[in-house]
């Protein structure tokens, strides 16, 4: 995500991401509001509130849970991206529908899907464990670095994740990056995912910050 409240993924995972990369860019965000350029004048020269960041493939490396799915897949690594797109549109539909579940019981269900429409057998139990790498991620190796730097500026940051208040809390102490974060947000906790409005007003206001980021 970026200081603004909007998602922002990071490199081009299974045909759904923004180009660059994001840790790089809110860097230069930062750097560039701290700097009082034309457009940081034209607020009053105002830094961010908060920094808010995606999880999955913004800090966190996914290529193990991207071989895992693929084996579970039968080797079959070119539906990697009709899973995922998947699992978007199933968690989507909840949120529209008012039928909020966890995101990997949706990811497991979506891969079962795509197993069954192209002859692969996959127990649940399979579909599930198949999974299990997202809590064990690495960081990107620039994450760190960089995420000091904006500490060390003074950047308030948080993290906001489809995953559960658990599996994030797990996958930050992992990969050594819980102490850059001032506070973990979980769309578990408010019942719709990103990108519905309602979360993004809802993490600007646990934080304290107005919804345009800036306090």
């Amino acid at each position: 995500m970026d200081s603004t409240g909007t998602e922002c993924n990071r490199r081009d995972f299974l045909a759904y991401s923004a180009a660059g990369t994001a840790v790089g860019a809110l860097s230069t965000l930062a750097t560039a509001k701290a700097g009082r350029t034309d457009a940081g004048a034209e607020r009053g020269g105002e830094r961010p509130g908060c920094l808010f960041f995606d999880v999955n493939e913004t800090l966190l490396d996914l290529g193990a849970m991207r071989a895992s799915v693929a084996q579970a897949l039968g080797g079959r690594a070119e539906l990697l991206p009709l899973w995922f797109a998947t699992m978007l549109q199933y968690s989507l539909v909840a949120t529209v529908g008012g039928r909020y579940d966890d995101f990997g019981r949706i990811g497991a269900a979506a891969l079962r899907m795509v197993a069954s429409n192209h002859g692969i057998e996959l127990s649940e139990q399979a579909a599930i464990n198949s999974m299990a790498p997202i809590r064990t991620l690495p960081a990107h190796p620039d994450v760190e670095p960089a995420l000091k730097k904006l500490r060390d500026a003074g950047f308030r940051m948080v993290t906001l994740t489809n995953s559960s208040n658990a599996g994030v809390e797990a996958q930050l102490r992992h990969a050594g990056l819980t102490d850059y974060f001032k506070d973990r947000l979980s769309i578990e906790d408010v019942g719709l995912y990103k990108p519905h409005t309602h979360v993004y007003r809802w993490a600007a206001r646990r934080v304290g910050v107005a919804p345009g980021g800036y306090s």
